[in-house]
């Protein structure tokens, strides 16, 4: 029951993984359209319309000497092409994210993450807690207050080994290996991870306390279904407790 459970949440924590890659695509687009703007765009010069190469291209970035909040259309190559027959075409070109922004997309992220997490870790691990109570009284299994811990451990496997993968890539093996697509492969913990690696591009950077820390994560979930089984198997639930609450006599 422990393996069987422990796969079930595998796959759980694989599908929460891909899901979470894609939300933080879709939340780096609102953020960056709240907290970046146009600041100007790339040019690329065809000779015609049937051109598929650009013969050029060039950065132009607005300017606003004048002060009215609108750009002062200095781009005086675009004209000078355009007079001799050539297409233009641009393509926008946007400021960073802000610290703020950053901020905004590393926590909004990581709470839905968490959601998953917590959803998937939680739900299977309870739900066996609450039945082996019943069992364990008329005496079918053996009391396993660890259960839940287990069945988080074994539906962790995939995500243990590439964290041991990425530390040993760390050490010397792949020391150029980027940092962001570890986070993607552990999409549901993309923030901590990235929040872990603060500026370290590639893993070899990071040094040994971050190594740690980035290991530690991966218990999160073991941490999780273990508590929810305890939880089960006492009959608590809290949702019931944070939305009914006693009465006051």
């Amino acid at each position: 029951m422990i393996f069987k459970n422990g796969i079930k949440l595998c796959g759980s924590l694989i599908v929460a993984a891909i899901i979470s890659v894609f939300l933080c695509f879709s939340i780096n687009v609102i953020c960056s359209a709240l907290f970046t703007a146009e600041i100007g765009y790339n040019a690329y010069v065809y000779k015609d319309k049937e051109a598929t190469e650009p013969m050029a291209q060039y950065e132009y970035f607005y300017a606003d000497n004048d002060g009215d909040g609108k750009d002062d259309n200095t781009d005086t190559k675009m004209k000078e092409y355009e007079d001799e027959g050539y297409i233009v075409q641009t393509q926008k070109v946007r400021s960073t994210l802000t610290g703020t922004g950053k901020t905004v997309f590393l926590v909004v992220t990581q709470i839905f993450g968490m959601i998953m997490v917590i959803a998937f870790a939680s739900n299977s691990s309870y739900k066996q807690g609450f039945k082996d109570l019943n069992l364990v009284k008329i005496g079918q299994v053996k009391k396993d207050i660890l259960k839940g811990f287990k069945i988080g451990m074994i539906g962790n496997i995939p995500f243990f080994l590439l964290t041991i993968l990425i530390i040993a890539m760390a050490c010397g093996l792949a020391p150029r290996f980027y940092t962001v697509w570890y986070a993607f492969l552990s999409g549901h913990f993309y923030s901590l991870i990235m929040w872990i690696a603060g500026g370290s591009q590639m893993v070899g950077e990071m040094g040994a306390i971050q190594l740690v820390l980035l290991a530690l994560i991966q218990f999160i979930v073991p941490a999780i279904s273990g508590v929810a089984y305890i939880l089960g198997y006492k009959e608590i639930n809290l949702a019931e407790k944070l939305v009914y609450k006693k009465e006051v006599v």
